[in-house]
Order: structure tokens, then sequence, then C-alpha cells
């Protein structure tokens, strides 16, 4: 399931455990790094506040957020030029579905707002070892 996918579904239920079973039954790194990333103040990313990008026709996604995880380590790096790392992330934004483009920059920015989605949940779910 994509992560979209999986916020629709959590947006869907109504109580703590379920939201919970949601979370844990679509465990992957890239829901957890989006966690860290949204709600762990001391993950700075080396990225301009607001980088313009041109959402992605829908035949034209190429890529995931699973499958892009594995680069936000590069966009913390300081020594990496802040226009490339804002270059690198514009590529993985229009290479998204728009509405996984639009969580990861929500994340970015620390304004990911799903409808059930709580640090509280996420610290529930799976405990202190996601958050410093």
């Amino acid at each position: 399931m994509e992560i979209h996918e999986v916020f629709t579904e959590l947006g869907r239920k109504n109580d703590r455990e379920s939201r919970a079973k949601v979370l844990l039954d679509n465990d992957s790194l890239a829901l957890r790094t989006l966690m860290r990333l949204n709600y762990d103040k001391t993950i700075k990313l080396n990225l301009s506040a607001d980088i313009e990008y041109k959402p992605a026709v829908p035949h034209e996604v190429y890529t995931t957020i699973n499958m892009e995880t594995k680069r936000y380590a590069k966009l913390a790096n300081e020594k990496l030029n802040r226009t490339q790392a804002d270059g690198i992330f514009k590529t993985m934004l229009e290479s998204l579905d728009p509405r996984e483009a639009k969580i990861l920059n929500a994340a970015k920015q620390k304004k990911l707002a799903v409808r059930g989605l709580s640090k509280k949940l996420a610290i529930e779910v799976w405990g202190n070892r996601i958050f410093n």
C-alpha cells in the first residue's frame, strides 16, 4: 500500500486501536521516516523553505515515497550545496504521485496534517525508538 493510501485508511478509523493497527499493518521504513521527518524537531534538511515544483501527470509517475526514502539522508548533509539539494528534492517531488508529493513536502516543512495521525500515536505504535 502506498503512503497516501495508508493515510486515507487511517483517516477512516475512529478509534486509537484501529488507527494503531493501520500503522502497524503498513509499517515500513518510509512511513517511520516520514514520522521522524515530520515530528522530530532535531532533523533539519539542507533545503530551502519553499521549493516550487510541477506535480507529475499520473502516467508520468516514476517512483514512490517508499523508493525515495534512502535519498533523504543525502538532503540532511550540510556539505551538499543547497541549490543541489533543492534540485534533488524537486526531482523527487516531480517524480512522485501528486498525493505522495504533497505528503513528502508537508513532512519536510513539519506540517503534515492527516486525520487521526499524531506524534503521540506514532510513539504509541513504534515507541521512542524512532524519535530522539
